[in-house]
């Protein structure tokens, strides 16, 4: 039985830049909240620098957090 193709949904990565434009805040204060221990589950790590999040899992733990 093959999968199709469609029905896969693919995961979007933002930049700490695209979520500070989105949330009208600084980068700084971005990589503040990428740094702690609830959103390490929403992160990739790109080559030995850069840094990405899973966008809807960003919004769903900082949606916990900031209850």
């Amino acid at each position: 039985m093959a999968t199709n193709i469609l029905s896969r949904k693919r995961t979007k990565y933002v930049t700490a830049k695209e979520l500070a434009e989105e949330l009208s805040t600084t980068t700084m204060q971005i990589y503040r909240i990428f740094k702690r221990q609830e959103m390490q589950e929403a992160l990739i790590k790109i080559g030995e620098k850069a840094v990405r999040a899973d966008k809807e899992k960003f919004y769903e733990i900082l949606e916990q957090i900031y209850r």
